[in-house]
């Protein structure tokens, strides 16, 4: 969504909530009793793995409620949802990106969870990064709903072919540039490393870990008064790691112009040593490229160390809903440990609960128990502007990688750049 349509959604979005407060009194409200209450909600496509089966269990299973849901394309989710809810034809209940809960959060256009959450006796349960996110002015606005983390996954196969020891996978930035030029060494038409160069949801899930490991950041201060700090020695540093494996070709050309679209393509044709993405990745990798041999490490930090995206959706109630109590039944009930293992981890999802997630998941095997660990250990970008920062194809944070790490103009990149994160967080 580009700045224009940003700002009309939210100016919607501010409209909407402020009509609200006149029209409140008929919104709790539900279905009389005997009679079927029908909810509606609206998840992205990023889901569509496993949340059909959620609704079908939870319909099968509450023959009072009957929920509808819709699947939006992950890319129109912000827009389309933004818009619905501030004409009041949105959804009762939406699975929102957890960069995303800031903005709703902010404009007034979802329900107030903050009471009926703290009384759940598993809330302390829940990942501290998705609780922090849904959280706005000190009300809490979302539960976590599914989660995900960011790791670095490896080709053992390849690791072995160049001599590498593949249980023993890089801990620093050095060491990853040196495994990826052994591996474009051993020929073949074997690439070390590769990442999508044009998305940035792609990259603030996969690059800013490589800052955050080394004790950097890309914002900071509280989300009313918020600063980009580009210019910390950690974002130009990640910035020329980044350069200078695509200088030394260790990187595939179709890396440049990957707006995500094709983002697995290369480490699933068997001649990509090295690849970052998240857990959701797994299920992705074993059924398009079964025979890749698959094994992942936490993503390092310059000299050590390591950080995770602790990404996922939360679960909302959108303020305009007429039937509030029935949307906390279902939340309810999806965030209970025996869903969250069924539906959830059963299906190679993350759970967002840690008893579930430490008990049920994790020992799957060791790729899991991993998933796990970032995920609790993680952390997210918090900000009513995610969005135009760092998700808009043509926004500052995709612009920046893009000049800095395919023509080597890195700073002046960052200046660049954080010109116009300041611009646009000034909008509040």
């Amino acid at each position: 969504m580009d700045t224009d349509q940003e700002l009309t959604v939210r100016r919607a979005l501010l409209i909407f909530s402020a009509a609200m407060c006149l029209l409140l009194t008929g919104c709790g409200a539900s279905s009389g009793t005997g009679r079927v209450t029908a909810l509606t909600l609206w998840a992205r496509s990023d889901e569509s793995a496993f949340i059909q089966g959620v609704v079908s269990a939870f319909n099968k299973s509450h023959p009072q409620i009957r929920i509808k849901l819709t699947v939006i394309p992950v890319n129109n989710f912000v827009q389309k949802f933004g818009i619905a809810v501030a004409g009041n034809s949105g959804p009762d209940l939406a699975s929102i990106d957890v960069v995303y809960l800031p903005l709703f959060a902010s404009t007034g256009v979802l329900t107030d969870l903050t009471a009926r959450a703290h009384q759940l006796p598993y809330f302390d349960q829940f990942d501290q990064s998705h609780i922090n996110n849904a959280t706005y002015r000190g009300r809490l606005y979302g539960l976590p709903f599914s989660g995900d983390a960011s790791v670095l996954f490896y080709n053992t196969t390849l690791f072995r072919d160049a001599g590498l020891n593949p249980d023993k996978p890089p801990q620093t930035w050095t060491a990853v540039e040196q495994d990826a030029q052994r591996v474009a060494a051993s020929g073949g038409g074997r690439s070390g490393y590769y990442f999508a160069g044009d998305c940035g949801g792609c990259a603030v899930f996969t690059f800013l870990p490589l800052i955050w490991a080394s004790h950097g950041n890309i914002l900071e201060g509280p989300a009313t008064a918020q600063r980009p700090t580009l210019t910390d020695p950690a974002v130009l540093a990640a910035l020329r790691f980044y350069r200078s494996m695509w200088s030394a070709h260790l990187v595939p050309v179709a890396a440049q112009t990957d707006s995500g679209t094709s983002q697995f393509t290369p480490f699933e044709s068997g001649k990509v040593a090295m690849f970052t993405t998240g857990g959701f990745g797994v299920q992705t990798l074993h059924q398009d490229a079964p025979n890749v041999p698959l094994a992942a490490t936490p993503i390092p930090g310059q000299d050590g160390g390591s950080a995770s995206f602790a990404g996922g959706d939360e679960i909302a109630i959108a303020r305009s809903s007429h039937h509030q109590q029935a949307a906390w039944q279902f939340i309810q009930w999806v965030t209970s440990a025996s869903v969250q293992q069924q539906y959830f981890g059963n299906t190679g999802v993350i759970p967002i609960r840690r008893d579930v997630a430490f008990r049920d998941y994790a020992p799957k095997n060791s790729i899991y128990r991993l998933l796990a660990k970032e995920l609790f250990s993680g952390r997210a970008v918090y900000s009513v502007q995610e969005n135009a920062l760092i998700n808009d194809p043509t926004g500052p944070w995709v612009t920046m990688i893009d000049n800095a790490v395919f023509t080597g103009h890195i700073r002046s990149a960052v200046t660049q750049a954080e010109s116009s994160m300041k611009s646009i967080l000034s909008r509040g």
